[in-house]
């Protein structure tokens, strides 16, 4: 390096102050976020008269929540951060993020389209560095999801028909905590289906908001498989319970800092307006039969898709291993989850989970869903989550719940085994080691015993017979079992009563239940 470049150097880096005061750091719109900031070097490489490269190295520290005054020895959470930055076109940037986690994050030169930045943009620990192209970016733990965008779209899904909009509360700062009710007006109410779903408790975990948005764009949608789901469900869904938080930017508690998650089982004095509003809206919902299914969306930063399932220990067994199978039929429609990220507590009263579970026992699956900030199945050189894959996960989820509840009952039909009629050569078993549908399941009493299968009034059509193989009910188990295996092709001729032969490979072979799937109509 020549003398006459250090010199340069040495000038630029002692006058930093006043070359850049331009740059600005801030966090004056939605879900803005940030503690201190601060530039801590800069340096100017001219190469020729014309030509020079602005290195800017900053400080950033995210923004712990306030003190939390009903759990006071909780320590504050500082995850979240969204910050905008201008006057930084051409400049590199090197930020070092403190407080959260910086893993390969968001960033936006719109503050509306975001991308992650690249593996060779955080390659060094809690650090950024980035050459940006625009006057301004925004940096972002995950793609934002606002509260803005939550009205907009519940303004879209209310325009349907079979959609119903009311405002169950208010936040602690005058928010409006909206529910939909989607279901078919045009069928009964008695003999449906009762599934709720909640999210975003913790503002940070804007995944959740992502998967959920589009459950509900299914849900919504004219799918066959959507127009099903609401002639049998009832869904009962408020997509952001803790308005405050999301719109300000808080990691994972309300603008007053508590944590609403585990805020279940305090007294009157010290229940948060968002808890009491839906403990109102549950007791009202629930005073006409208890809820099959609640779903209680978040997202969490181990690298790995799971549910939180309770023990059998905590609960009972039935509870468990239906918890189990809501889990295992999760697994069995996407990539992103394995049987070895499932995750287990014990129920407690703090939480909403331990709240049903006081009141309504098993006759209520209650159960927390997380969904990843990074990549999934603990694998960096794999998927990463993105809108478009988390719109996958949401169809999937929809799968599971479905084949748990028999909610489409016209183009994917299910089975049980111990209805079909003729049980010759099989016993009917039950214990608590094997995962299974209902209270029992068959076994086979010798070599190629039949199982006539009848299936009244299926539609005519082609359709793909899956057996459910049967496996261990235990907290880990091979991705061979508890699945839906393809056995064959069906082709019904014309609507009617169906009959469909099965044959055990060997004496002790498990048949629990069938699926059928349509692929055709003709």
């Amino acid at each position: 390096m020549s003398r006459k470049l250090i010199l340069t150097l040495l000038l630029v880096a002692t006058s930093s102050s006043f070359l850049y005061p331009q740059v600005k750091v801030s966090t004056s719109f939605e879900t803005g976020s940030i503690g201190n900031s601060a530039l801590i070097d800069s340096v100017v490489i001219r190469k020729g008269k014309d030509d020079s490269l602005s290195i800017l190295s900053f400080l950033i520290e995210s923004r712990f929540d306030p003190i939390n005054p009903v759990d006071s020895a909780l320590r504050p959470s500082a995850r979240w951060y969204h910050f905008r930055m201008e006057g930084v076109k051409d400049k590199m940037l090197f930020l070092n993020i403190k407080n959260s986690e910086v893993i390969r994050p968001f960033y936006s030169y719109d503050g509306v389209n975001y991308s992650r930045v690249e593996f060779n943009e955080n390659i060094f620990k809690g650090a950024i560095n980035k050459m940006v192209k625009s006057d301004t970016v925004y940096i972002s733990h995950f793609y934002p999801y606002t509260f803005s965008r939550h009205l907009e779209e519940l303004e879209k899904w209310s325009q349907k028909e079979f959609v119903k909009r009311r405002v169950i509360g208010e936040s602690t700062l005058g928010l409006p905590i909206d529910m939909i009710e989607i279901t078919d007006p045009n069928y009964s109410d008695e003999s449906k289906k009762r599934v709720w779903i909640h999210g975003r408790s913790h503002p940070s975990e804007a995944p959740s908001s992502w998967h959920l948005e589009a459950i509900i764009d299914e849900i919504t949608s004219d799918s066959p498989f959507a127009i099903e789901l609401r002639k049998n469900t009832i869904f009962f869904i408020v997509p952001i319970i803790n308005p405050d938080g999301v719109k300000g930017g808080f990691s994972r508690s309300t603008s007053t800092g508590v944590n609403i998650e585990i805020n279940w089982d305090r007294p009157d004095s010290l229940t948060m307006p968002e808890v009491k509003a839906l403990k109102k809206a549950l007791d009202s919902v629930t005073s006409i039969a208890p809820l099959d299914l609640l779903l209680n969306m978040h997202s969490q930063i181990a690298n790995s898709i799971t549910y939180w399932i309770h023990k059998a220990e905590s609960t009972n067994n039935r509870a468990f291993k239906n918890q189990m199978l809501l889990s295992a039929l999760t697994i069995n429609y996407t990539p992103y989850y394995r049987p070895q990220d499932q995750l287990f507590s014990s129920v407690a009263p703090r939480y909403v989970e331990g709240w049903m579970w006081n009141k309504f026992r098993d006759r209520t699956l209650s159960i927390t869903f997380e969904t990843p900030y990074t990549y999934y199945n603990e694998d960096i050189n794999g998927d990463w989550v993105s809108r478009e894959n988390l719109k996958e996960l949401g169809l999937s989820s929809l799968f599971a719940v479905s084949d748990l509840l028999n909610l489409d009952r016209e183009s994917r039909i299910f089975v049980d085994v111990e209805t079909t009629g003729d049980h010759k050569g099989w016993l009917v078993k039950s214990d608590d080691q094997s995962l299974y549908f209902g209270e029992s399941y068959l076994e086979s009493t010798r070599d190629r015993a039949k199982l006539r299968i009848r299936v009244p009034n299926l539609k005519k059509g082609r359709y793909i017979l899956h057996k459910w193989e049967t496996g261990p009910l235990a907290e880990s188990y091979g991705q061979e079992k508890n699945i839906w295996v393809s056995i064959g092709e069906v082709i019904q001729k014309r609507d009617g009563r169906a009959k469909i032969e099965f044959t055990a490979k060997d004496i002790s072979e498990k048949i629990d239940s069938f699926i059928l799937i349509k692929i055709e109509s003709d």
